[in-house]
C-alpha cells in the first residue's frame, strides 16, 4: 500500500544533549526546538527531523541499549541530502570538526563523512537525479 504521507525521524539516544545539540546546530546547521520532559530535544533542517534523548533514559534490556564498548549507530549510516554540499563541506572545517576530504563516488555523487560526538556515522552527500 503506498503512503504519500510517510516521514522518517531518527532518535539518537545520546551521552551529553547538550554536546549533541551544539554539534548539530553548529557544524550541521540545524535548529533545535525547545528541550521537553527528561531533556527531549527534536533538531530540524528542511524535512529533516532529528531528535536527542539521553542514553541514560533507556533500560539495560533495550534493544538499542549501548554497553560500554558499544558504538552507538553501529550498522547504520545516517545520509544527509543538501543542495551544496560543497558549502557544507567549507562550514564544517570552518569548524575544526574532523572530517573526510570532499569526494566525488563511484555513483556519481559527491560526499563527505563525519562521526558526531557520540559515534553516529554520517555522510553528507549531493542531492541524486532521482531515486
Amino acid at each position: 500500500m503506498h503512503s504519500p504521507s510517510m516521514t522518517l525521524r531518527l532518535e539518537l539516544f545520546v551521552d551529553d544533549i547538550a554536546v549533541s545539540r551544539d554539534f548539530y546546530t553548529r557544524i550541521l546547521n540545524f535548529s533545535a526546538d525547545n528541550q521537553h520532559s527528561a531533556g527531549y530535544t527534536p533538531l530540524r533542517q528542511g524535512s529533516v527531523v532529528l531528535s536527542l534523548n539521553r542514553r541514560s533514559s533507556l533500560p539495560g534490556d533495550h534493544p538499542i541499549y549501548v554497553a560500554a564498548q558499544e558504538r552507538p549507530g553501529r550498522g547504520v549510516e545516517i545520509v544527509l541530502e543538501v543542495g551544496d554540499v560543497e558549502a557544507r563541506y567549507t562550514h564544517v572545517q570552518s569548524q575544526n570538526w574532523p572530517v573526510t576530504p570532499l569526494q566525488r563516488q563511484p555513483w556519481g555523487l559527491l560526499d563527505f563523512r563525519l562521526i558526531d560526538p557520540d559515534g553516529y556515522y554520517l555522510r553528507v552527500t549531493s542531492k541524486a537525479e532521482s531515486m
